[in-house]
């Protein structure tokens, strides 16, 4: 199991975007690729993010949509399938771990000569992700936009997807990367 079991939120992290893309045409047309253990889940965050990049007017596919059956997704791969094919950019959400974090919380009672009582403990569980946006027009793959999530005690990978993608092009939309400048 990619996750624990608990109630899940995500959350994006600090982003940083490119001085770089005030100079660009806006990104239009995005392969989406997902770095995750299992090829499930890589199926289906590939398609939540198609479906929420689309929402916001870019033309995405799937990694599997452009390689040939069977081919891992890397970078020389990816390169060779889409050269002339017009993308504009390559969207890679990678899975960075699962971080937890032990916490203590002392349930003390005080008095004059100091504190006695039991500790409880309680373990948090986030499911990490890097996101990042690379320029498939240029030849060094230059690095656009990026981003951690967390994905606090998360139950089922399969019901976190779709809420993981959207947060994700929330943050990509917010920075003006796709969609619309408001």
């Amino acid at each position: 199991m990619l996750f624990a079991a608990g109630c899940a939120s995500t959350s994006v992290g600090k982003t940083w975007k490119s001085p770089a893309l005030a100079q660009l045409p806006p990104v239009k047309k995005v392969v989406v690729v997902a770095m995750v253990p299992s090829d499930a889940t890589r199926r289906q965050l590939e398609q939540e993010l198609v479906s929420k990049l689309s929402e916001q007017g870019v033309q995405a596919v799937k990694s599997s949509d452009v390689l040939p059956a069977g081919t891992k997704p890397d970078k020389d791969a990816l390169r060779s399938a889409i050269e002339g094919q017009g993308y504009d950019g390559i969207l890679v959400a990678r899975f960075a771990g699962v971080h937890e974090e032990v916490n203590a919380a002392p349930m003390s009672y005080y008095d004059y000569v100091g504190f006695y009582g039991p500790t409880a403990y309680s373990v948090t569980e986030e499911a990490r992700m890097q996101v990042s946006l690379f320029d498939a027009r240029s030849d060094n793959g230059q690095l656009l936009w990026t981003t951690n999530t967390k994905t606090y005690e998360p139950s089922d990978v399969q019901k976190e997807v779709p809420g993981l993608a959207e947060a994700i092009v929330k943050s990509m939309a917010k920075d003006h990367v796709v969609g619309s400048p408001s």
